[in-house]
């Protein structure tokens, strides 16, 4: 048996995510979680942004299994407490090449945060999609996922 060591990572703001062990309650934005599921991370929950409506939009979750993964919501009908609910131990975030939470408003973003580490992957034009990938397969295998032989056929 291994001693768990603190769980580590360095997100594309540059910032580093703590937690004591390694997260296993995700909360996800909706592509973010379908990447993660992809990946062989289940996220517990999944949130949208104001272009998202009350229900998940299924071209957005691919296979995720929305009887199974929770969808809390989207954009500004989101608050701390409700992201919160399900007590995750770490949100994915993407950002699209200006460093914030996309999906989430300032005043939301900054005090869950403050609660619950945060991981923003870049995924701005700025990259291309095999970056992309990269980078959402090493937070995953920080996650515990195993590295797959078909992961790049699977972006293909």
């Amino acid at each position: 048996m291994t001693e768990q060591s603190e769980w580590r990572f360095s997100d594309d703001r540059g910032q580093l995510s703590t937690a004591p062990r390694r997260p296993e309650r995700v909360l996800a934005y909706v592509q973010a979680g379908a990447t993660l599921w992809g990946l062989g991370i289940r996220p517990q929950a999944i949130f949208g942004s104001d272009h998202d409506g009350p229900d998940p939009d299924r071209a957005k979750t691919g296979t995720l299994p929305l009887d199974e993964v929770a969808y809390v919501g989207a954009g500004s009908g989101l608050d701390v407490g409700r992201l919160l609910s399900g007590r995750p131990d770490l949100v994915v975030a993407v950002s699209y090449g200006n460093g914030h939470v996309y999906g989430l408003a300032p005043e939301t973003a900054k005090p869950l945060e403050e609660r619950v580490p945060v991981a923003v992957i870049d995924v701005s034009q700025a990259r291309t999609f095999e970056e992309i990938g990269d980078r959402f397969a090493e937070l995953a295998r920080s996650l515990g996922a195993e590295d797959r032989a078909d992961a790049d056929a699977d972006l293909d």
